[in-house]
């Protein structure tokens, strides 16, 4: 159930991360689109996700991460495995509310996954994102930011984000339907400083309307539903049943020709 008030504040980030400094600014294609720089010949781009999974989930009356999306799969472990099977090369998943059970729940799907502690999760995602791009190695080249309360997000979708990415070397790619923008969504090595500089409790709105015409891959809706509370969950448990509990598997189509995000994105 994306909404246009939640959408860009769940990839925030909050202060300034010193090593990186201050990016070059991003090409401008003949369009006016902002383009990350790559030199002819240069080796494939590398691409991380950072899962985050780390709120205390009070609407939800539980910890909903461990909660069962189908039967055989908790919140989290589905958000894993699809970020797994897609075509990122290091999955980080931050932690911070019941960590310990969280951690202990993902054992059967932990192997080549880096977990990291941020003790600071109550001040709100940004702590978390900041968290998660500081433990990506320094040779990512890119960032796919997810989240483990969206267990319709596939695998499928994850790929078709990088893909545009690849295609168009555009420094932000997001999900969308219509005018909502929505996680997983790409952030270009050379948007890090601008995510890592914003400072409190803002949504990363004005990142992206910098980085206008960012591109977008557009699915339906449904695809998009988070989990905020037992009736969302019961919402998503009955759209998921159809696809038999499998990340990558997605019976909706993925539109390749997904606009170029000219239209407003959600308030942060």
């Amino acid at each position: 159930m994306p909404t246009r008030t939640r959408r860009t504040t769940k990839y925030d980030a909050a202060s300034g991360k010193k090593d990186m400094g201050n990016p070059p600014p991003p090409a401008t294609d003949e369009a006016g689109g902002r383009r990350s720089r790559l030199r002819p010949g240069a080796r494939s781009p590398r691409i991380s996700a950072v899962l985050l999974a780390a709120g205390s989930s009070t609407r939800f009356g539980d910890t909903k991460q461990l909660a069962l999306i189908d039967a055989d799969a908790t919140m989290i472990e589905r958000a894993v495995e699809t970020l797994k099977r897609s075509r990122v090369e290091k999955v980080v998943v931050v932690l911070g509310s019941r960590s310990k059970e969280i951690r202990e729940r993902l054992r059967g799907v932990a192997e080549g996954v880096l977990f990291v502690e941020n003790p600071e999760f109550r001040s709100g995602l940004s702590s978390s994102l900041k968290a998660g791009l500081r433990a990506t190695s320094q040779e990512s080249d890119a960032v796919v930011v997810a989240l483990a309360d969206q267990p319709l997000v596939t695998s499928r979708l994850v790929d078709a984000v990088i893909s545009r990415y690849l295609d168009t070397r555009c420094a932000v790619v997001t999900a969308s339907s219509g005018d909502v923008i929505s996680p997983p969504a790409l952030f270009d090595r050379s948007v890090f400083g601008e995510l890592m500089a914003l400072q409190g409790d803002v949504g990363a709105r004005q990142v992206i309307l910098d980085h206008a015409p960012f591109e977008r891959v557009e699915v339906d809706r449904d695809e998009l539903i988070d989990v905020d509370t037992k009736t969302d969950m019961e919402k998503a448990r009955k759209r998921l049943a159809p696809l038999r509990g499998t990340p990558g598997t997605n019976r909706r189509r993925v539109r390749a020709g997904g606009g170029s995000g000219r239209a407003r994105p959600s308030s942060g």
